[in-house]
């Protein structure tokens, strides 16, 4: 028997079993929809950058379909998404999200799949999940430790609380693994978060340790060990503390994480001193129940842990990021805090690599100030947000070697400025069909802009 007959028998044992003893459901869901934006196709001999890739998952697959298997507080789920081969995305000029090709009369389908796919369980004290899907930690937009803003990421996730005297104590770990193939090695993000949360007030200190080039050993696994301590080699630690403080109506939340320091003591050839911050808040206008009808597939079944945040109403916000000049980098390039995606595609390079962050999605050396408003209802969601960034001149490729800038605060001029308006609406007709509409503006060298209109229909087979 050839490996992948012994890879399908195998899936199929275990797969056939959880249906016989579970509650088995089989979904397709429909997301017809039109686009126009002004941004050029492309030539056969171009570059895919994460510009690309974000525009390209904001337009939905026109289909997908998949299983979900419910036994107790287990669920198995696995959703494959049909949508346009992305090397003729971009190569083409088109008006819908139709799997159409630059070359041909028959479809083109990307074959990079499946994008969603996870076993949880949850109960009243933990959570766990194992797979594929998008993560979030906190209440501000962008984490700079794990952000929603990629498509997905291969984890492990766990939670644990406990009752205390006037709240609960929190305990998450996760594990996120890159593709080994891209990296030239084994790249792994492992993360713990010790917390304390009440009603009003939620304080979180963690670690995080990018283990590049080796597998993670139990050191590196040990759920209370103290990374910065254990000084193993092939390890890039970060250190994050995160508060949320209620007020009435009112709640401000703040993030910093700890790249490097360094001390006076040390020698200039020592790794400079680099950070992220972000300090925001919250206005909750009116109350409101949490919107229930579907979304996009990928932004239905994120992961985010427990916040102070409660869905529903009208809300404003508002946010300032920094983040320093050497943030996330290493003087090698699977050391740094980055996670890379390699995709199948017709045209342009056969294995385009396509790099983004874990974290803060803008990387080093910049700041962005955000203000956005949200309101959800039973059957409606709207969120707008406004972006000013300002990036320097340093990127995650820049030279990381001494002598190292002493002026690493950032940003380095010169500066480039963005404004960015995002916006997105749902509306359920019912709680199986859904319009939405969803676009983007940026102004920077040139003026960019993306509307996309249509709606979702989801089916339920069994």
């Amino acid at each position: 028997m050839n490996p992948l007959s012994k890879c399908c028998l195998s899936l199929l044992m275990l797969i056939i079993p959880l249906m016989i003893l579970g509650s088995t459901g089989l979904h397709v869901t429909l997301s017809p929809s039109l686009s126009l934006d002004n941004i050029p196709s492309v030539a056969s001999n171009y570059v895919p950058d994460l510009e690309d890739l974000d525009r390209y998952m904001r337009i939905p697959a026109i289909f997908s379909g998949g299983m979900e298997i419910a036994i107790g507080n287990s669920q198995l789920y696995v959703n494959m998404d049909l949508r346009q081969e992305f090397s003729d995305y971009l190569m083409g000029d088109w008006l819908s999200n139709l799997p159409l090709s630059t070359t041909s009369f028959l479809p083109a389908i990307d074959v990079n799949f499946p994008r969603l796919g996870y076993f949880e369980r949850r109960d009243s004290n933990s959570f766990i999940s194992l797979g594929r899907r998008k993560l979030g930690l906190g209440v501000s937009t962008y984490s700079f430790v794990i952000s929603n803003f990629l498509p997905y990421f291969d984890h492990l996730w766990i939670e644990l609380n406990g009752q205390a005297k006037s709240g609960e104590y929190l305990y998450d770990f996760f594990a996120v693994s890159a593709d080994r193939t891209i990296s030239g090695g084994p790249k792994t993000l492992l993360g713990h978060r010790f917390g304390y949360m009440n009603e009003n007030l939620k304080v979180t200190f963690g670690e995080e340790n990018l283990v590049y080039g080796v597998y993670p050993d139990l050191q590196d696994l040990g759920p209370f060990l103290i990374y910065h301590h254990t000084y193993q080699s092939n390890s890039n630690v970060t250190a994050t503390l995160a508060a949320e403080v209620k007020l009435s109506d009112v709640m401000a939340y703040g993030e910093f994480t700890l790249d490097d320091f360094r001390l006076t003591s040390e020698s200039s050839n020592s790794n400079p001193t680099a950070f992220g911050w972000v300090a925001g808040f919250l206005w909750r206008i009116s109350d409101g129940r949490p919107y229930t009808g579907p979304k996009l597939d990928e932004s239905e079944h994120e992961i985010r842990d427990k916040t102070l945040l409660q869905d529903g109403g009208l809300r404003v916000r508002m946010e300032h990021y920094h983040s320093t000049t050497y943030l996330y980098n290493r003087g090698t390039n699977i050391g740094k805090f980055t996670y890379p995606y390699r995709f199948n595609v017709l045209h342009l390079d056969s294995w385009p690599v396509i790099t983004g962050f874990y974290g803060f999605p803008y990387g080093p050396d910049s700041t962005l100030t955000l203000i956005g408003i949200e309101y959800e209802s039973q059957n409606v969601s709207l969120k707008i947000a406004a972006e000013l960034l300002r990036a320097g001149s340093v990127t995650i490729d820049s030279p990381y070697s001494p002598p190292f800038d002493p002026e690493w605060y950032g940003p380095k001029k010169p500066i480039t400025t963005s404004f960015i308006l995002t916006g997105e609406g749902f509306y359920a007709a019912n709680q199986n069909t859904t319009l939405f509409v969803a676009g983007k503006l940026t102004f920077s060298r040139k003026v960019d802009f993306g509307i996309n209109v249509g709606f979702i229909r989801m089916f339920s087979l069994l």
